[in-house]
Formats: structure tokens, C-alpha cells, sequence
């Protein structure tokens, strides 16, 4: 439905030989009022699209939080299965080195060390009512934090004990056990009995380091490895787990990333299609004396209205889905590029008719 304009005092002037008005004095704050008016006044044929932008929006934001969970999903299963924990032993079995124990459990003080320290084989142990011959290791409480508030950890394989902190029986003393956390198979938390280390030794001869889940291990290795303090021979530093793909580069090179653009040209040609049914309208604010300038400006300003629109719903769903995001940053800018690609295609697709005739516009009802 076409809505006639106001205008402003002093806009058109009627010519001496008729009535066609040539004069355009339009105010910005007017043409800002008349896009708004145009854009979300009631009965506005740009509504469907407002809503179109609204919905973009928050589809991009929502559909980039799926996506970071599915990443971060694979990255913490691979990770159970040993990816970026790395070990740092002797080079050769036949040449032993010794660590210092000190320098390892410093390592979890990194950026980028979730838990650091050292894990040795403390032969077989008897943990009544748990079992007797139980293979027992000793691990630092900066590698297993749970040790921190326990004498021992039992592994969930040996024992069906709720998760509760329980007292056994070792030797002739009595100690205070719980069930190891979830860690990666090859640490041996869950099939074997782990105790703190022995005070009095000052070096080992096995580390470990357990990298941040987003770490790169390759550069992380040659770091930690020049931070330890390793007498006799050379150490080598293994990964339990190598991954064959690396999922968070798998992530940032994925075709799909581009979706948000995608939104945002599909928006765009929808407004340029409702924009250009709008003829009849244009002709209206052309015949009544409003410039190409000024026609193409009240044109922009609608198209800026909805693509705002666009990227505030965008940020207000990144908002809302915060706690899925690996990076609260990326959808927000996404919603931004989403915006700005709708806006630029839009514009340019319409400039014409900022410059056609008002009599030609009339006839494209």
C-alpha cells in the first residue's frame, strides 16, 4: 500500500508554467525518520524482510554454535584418547635418562599445560578390600590434581565403589582412597592403583605433560622439552595419541564457514526484489520533487535499518548461546559480515532507481 509522504516546509516549489515540483530540500533527520516510518511503521511492505533479517541473524550465530560444539566434542574425544599428551622419556631404552622432578611439575605453570608431572611404575601393591597384586604407580598431584586431597587413587576398572572418597588397607596402614577422574588409557589411572610420589626423590625417569585440548603439540614439544632439566642422555618427547587430521584446523578451513555470507546475499536479493515492487512509491517521493540524492539516500538508510537489524540479532543470539562458542568473537563477526554483504549488494542493486524516471517507475507497478 502506498504511503504519501509529507514534506518538509520549504522542499518543493510549483513552477510558473505548472505543477511539477523541482525543488529537494530535504533534511537528514527527515530522511532518517522517513526510513524508519518506511522500514517499521505498521502496514510496511519491508516488515517480511525485517523479519527475514532478524531470523538470518540469529540461523548464523545459532548454526556457528553447532559447529563449535561438534569441533569441540571431537577435539575432547580425542584428547580422552591420549591426543596432546606427550611424554618425555629417554631416547633409548638402553640409555636411561634422569629428570629433574622439580623442572617437570613446573611445566603445568605453561601457558597452554593443562597438567604436568611425573608418572613412574611402582610395581604391584595390595589395597584391601579393593584386591591384592594391583599394579600401583606413582604420579605428582600437579599431574593428577585429585591426589591432592586423597592418599591413593584406585582405578574405576578395579573397583565398583561409588565415586565417594573410601578408606583401605595397604600393608599395615590404613589410607583414605577415591576413584581416579577420567584420564587418557595409556596413563593407567583406571586399571592400576596411583600413589604421590616418594618426597625423597629428586628425579624420574618418565614426564608427562598434558597439553590444553586446542594446543599444538608439535610446537608445544621442542618448548617444554628445552625447559626440562635432564642429566646421562637425551630425552624424546612422544605424543600418545597422533592424530591423522587436525579437527580445529578441519574447522577453520571448512567451505561452510562462508554460510553466514550466504545468508546475507539471499537477504539481500529478497529486499531488492520487495524494494523494486515498491516502484510506484518511488515514484511518488520522485514526482513530488525528491532528488536522485536524496532517493538513493532514503533507499540506504532502509537497507542500513535492516541490516542493523541483522547484526544486533546476531549479536543478541551470540550472546544468548555464549557458552558454545569456542570464541565469542566469531559469531559476532560473522553476524558483522553478514550485514555488510547484504547492505552492499542491496545498494548497489538498487542505485537505478534513484536515477530513473519518475514516469518510468509509475509503470512498473
Amino acid at each position: 500500500m502506498t504511503r504519501f509522504l509529507w514534506l518538509p516546509p520549504q522542499a518543493p516549489f510549483i513552477c510558473a508554467r505548472g505543477c511539477e515540483l523541482h525543488r529537494d530540500d530535504w533534511p537528514f533527520g527527515l530522511l532518517v525518520r522517513e526510513a524508519i516510518l518506511n522500514i517499521f511503521g505498521p502496514g510496511s511492505r519491508m516488515l517480511v524482510i525485517l523479519a527475514l533479517a532478524v531470523l538470518a541473524g540469529a540461523g548464523s550465530s545459532t548454526y556457528i554454535a553447532v559447529q563449535s560444539q561438534a569441533v569441540r566434542q571431537e577435539v575432547f574425544d580425542l584428547a580422552a584418547d591420549g591426543r596432546n599428551v606427550l611424554v618425555i622419556s629417554a631416547l633409548s631404552n638402553d640409555a636411561p635418562s634422569s629428570i629433574n622432578r622439580a623442572s617437570c611439575e613446573n611445566l603445568h605453570k605453561q601457558q597452554g599445560v593443562d597438567h604436568a608431572g611425573i608418572l613412574e611404575s611402582a610395581g604391584e601393591l595390595d589395597v584391601l578390600p579393593v584386591g591384592t597384586r594391583l599394579p600401583a604407580q606413582r604420579a605428582s598431584t600437579t599431574l593428577f590434581r585429585e591426589l591432592t586431597n586423597t592418599d591413593l587413587l584406585v582405578g574405576r576398572n578395579l573397583s565398583d565403589r561409588v565415586s565417594r572418597q573410601f578408606t583401605v588397607r595397604s600393608g599395615r596402614d590404613l589410607a583414605s582412597a577415591k576413584h581416579a577422574d577420567p584420564h587418557p588409557e595409556d596413563l593407567g589411572t583406571s586399571f592400576s592403583v596411583t600413589l604421590p610420589p616418594h618426597p625423597s626423590h629428586p628425579s624420574t625417569a618418565r614426564c608427562v605433560v598434558i597439553l590444553n585440548a586446542f594446543s599444538d603439540a608439535d610446537l608445544a614439544s621442542s618448548i617444554i622439552a628445552a625447559q626440562l632439566k635432564v642429566t646421562k642422555n637425551p630425552i624424546s618427547v612422544t605424543e600418545l595419541l597422533t592424530a591423522t587430521t587436525n579437527p580445529v584446523d578441519n574447522y577453520l578451513q571448512r567451505v561452510d564457514r562462508w554460510f553466514p555470507v550466504l545468508l546475507g546475499l539471499l537477504g539481500a536479493v529478497a529486499a531488492v526484489v520487495t524494494t523494486r515492487r515498491r516502484a510506484s512509491e518511488i515514484a511518488v517521493y520522485r514526482m513530488s520533487g525528491t532528488s536522485p540524492v536524496s532517493m538513493m539516500t532514503l533507499l540506504t538508510l532502509e537497507t542500513l535499518l535492516i541490516t542493523g537489524s541483522a547484526a544486533l540479532s546476531a549479536t543478541a543470539a551470540a550472546l544468548t548461546l555464549s557458552s558454545y562458542y569456542l570464541d565469542l568473537a566469531v559469531p559476532i563477526l560473522w553476524g558483522c559480515v553478514l550485514a555488510g554483504s547484504w547492505a552492499i549488494f542491496a545498494i548497489v542493486a538498487l542505485l537505478d532507481l534513484g536515477v530513473r524516471r519518475p514516469s518510468e517507475l509509475a509503470k512498473d507497478r
